[in-house]
């Protein structure tokens, strides 16, 4: 059995409970809906001054924002 670490992502479920909409995120962070869309889906991933910033506008800790889960692989 081999353990592996997965970065597990509440980005999206933060924003959507933030009172902020979508749009006024995107113009804040200064990216469009479909790099939002990607940090979201964990297409892709904020640099660590975006993170940053993001926890700041949505007054939160990274940890809140990306957290690490231990899985098993068989």
């Amino acid at each position: 059995m081999v353990v592996m670490n997965v970065v597990v992502n509440n980005l999206g479920e933060l924003i959507k409970n933030s009172p902020y909409k979508r749009s006024y995120i995107e113009k804040y962070m200064k990216v469009s809906r479909n790099t939002l869309s990607n940090w979201c889906t964990s297409k892709t991933y904020p640099s660590v001054s975006q993170i940053l910033i993001l926890c700041e506008l949505l007054n939160v800790n990274f940890e809140d924002i990306y957290k690490l889960r231990k899985e098993d692989i068989f």
